[in-house]
């Protein structure tokens, strides 16, 4: 990297971090960078209709009457074929969410599937926001089409809250908004908006978990600028858990998740003043740092629990497409012979759930080295990496 291109890392990674992504994808563009955006192809901004239309089955064509046979006897005529009722999606039949960075994802406990909502994806003026619901149950995608939903935006958190039996789903970033402070609720068949009396600030894809010690949805919120914070939905209220001696400002973005065996929550947290990624540890009453070696350093890292393997699986990042695994005090590379290419640039970034009824790790989407945004899914088994076509 030259000292003109790490110059203008630098530049886009703090105009990212205090909110301003698209103005970052787009000065990425303008200065043609290595990792210049460029604007997709009309295929990979389709709106979900659109989508819909490619997908649509071409009408079968009428089979044509064969000549007579030499032999004495006439066959009788053909009929016209008749398209076949197949107990599984055709590639043309089957859907899938249009080419989009940056969703939220998250399992539903109450009704056994993934959930993913809106996204982003890059258009010729600059970004294109999605306001679309999809269901995932472990072999293709389904659209929803609730009565109501939340405005179009990505870098939203979300996160399954089972004892009310709720998706929560916080924030985000809008065409019009950085940092959106609303709060919705997804019960299987519609979002609902909550009025609580406390509003976290606004945040991005900074880590949001259910931790089942306090039987609450913790979501994890720095600036860049100010204190960090870590906020507790109990289903009608967010709670500002005001911790001490948590991670520091400069500990902006991060994978949130528990860890199965130890009953904690785990931040794994890119720190731009530190040299490598930073473990942090919450165990409902206070922050514990544990140096121990972790992967090396990156910006958009994203961590999921893997119950079946009671293990936090992390994957990607900003240059990276490597998985590792926590499991019993230590991160560990793992080395599958199979993985999703490299998805992550300077604000985009793919969904990511733990499939809980499947015992999968579910990838979506993101943004590939010629800045052209994705729509393949990948499933992670605890070995491998799977392309889900």
């Amino acid at each position: 990297m030259n000292n003109d291109h790490a110059s203008l890392t630098r530049t886009v990674v703090t105009a990212f971090r205090m909110g301003a992504i698209a103005i970052a994808t787009l000065a990425l563009a303008a200065c043609g960078s290595p990792h210049a955006a460029a604007a997709p192809a009309a295929a990979n901004i389709a709106t979900p209709a659109a989508a819909a239309m490619r997908t649509a089955p071409a009408p079968a064509a009428a089979a044509e009457t064969p000549a007579p046979p030499a032999a004495a006897e006439t066959p009788a005529p053909q009929e016209a074929a008749s398209p076949i009722a197949l107990p599984f999606s055709t590639d043309a039949a089957r859907q899938t969410p249009s080419a989009r960075f940056s969703p939220a994802m998250a399992y539903d406990a109450a009704r056994e599937e993934v959930v993913l909502f809106g996204g982003a994806t890059l258009g010729t003026n600059g970004l294109v926001y999605f306001s679309d619901t999809w269901v995932w149950r472990g072999s293709s995608w389904t659209q929803v089409r609730p009565a109501h939903s939340p405005s179009p935006r990505a870098w939203a958190q979300m996160a399954d809250d089972p004892i009310r039996r709720d998706l929560v789903l916080f924030g985000g970033q809008s065409e019009t908004i950085p940092r959106l402070t609303d709060t919705w609720l997804w019960n299987g068949s519609d979002w609902t908006q909550v009025t609580p009396v406390f509003t976290p600030q606004g945040t991005i894809e900074e880590g949001m978990t259910f931790f089942r010690r306090m039987g609450t949805v913790l979501l994890y919120s720095g600036d860049f600028a100010g204190p960090n914070h870590l906020y507790s939905w109990d289903g009608t209220n967010w709670t500002d858990l005001q911790v001490p001696n948590g991670p520091p400002p400069s500990a902006f973005q991060g994978g949130l998740a528990a860890d199965p065996e130890r009953q904690v929550v785990v931040l794994l947290a890119s720190d731009v003043n530190q040299s490598q990624l930073q473990h942090w540890e919450f165990d409902g009453t206070s922050w514990t740092h544990r140096d121990v070696p972790t992967p090396p350093t990156r910006s958009l890292l994203q961590t999921a629990t893997d119950l079946r393997t009671e293990t936090i699986v992390m994957f990607g990042g900003i240059g990276f497409n490597d998985t590792w695994t926590w499991d019993q005090g230590a991160w560990t590379q793992q080395h599958p012979r199979h993985s999703p290419p490299q998805r992550s640039s300077t604000g985009p970034m793919p969904g990511m759930a733990y499939d809980v009824e499947r015992g999968d790790v579910v990838v979506f989407g993101g943004i590939d080295n010629g800045n052209v945004a994705l729509n393949d899914t990948w499933t992670w088994n605890g070995r491998d990496w799977r392309l889900q076509d």
